[in-house]
């Protein structure tokens, strides 16, 4: 894990401590990616994962839930 992903975990875990909010929405990330200072710079393109899933989606095994 690198530094970035490190301070992004890190300020999700503020976020959720200091407002009890252990499930934010994704409209509140969103607001917590700005305030780290991102900014959308290009245009979309493709979504590549910085790393390979070390378990394909679809190999995973069933949840309880099915």
């Amino acid at each position: 894990m690198n530094e970035e992903q490190l301070e992004f975990i890190r300020a999700i875990d503020e976020y959720k401590r200091v407002n009890h909010r252990p499930f934010p929405t994704w409209t509140e990330v969103l607001d917590l990616v700005l305030y780290l200072g991102y900014r959308k710079v290009a245009p979309v393109g493709e979504f590549k994962l910085t790393k390979p899933r070390q378990t394909p989606i679809r190999n995973r095994p069933p949840t309880s839930a099915q």
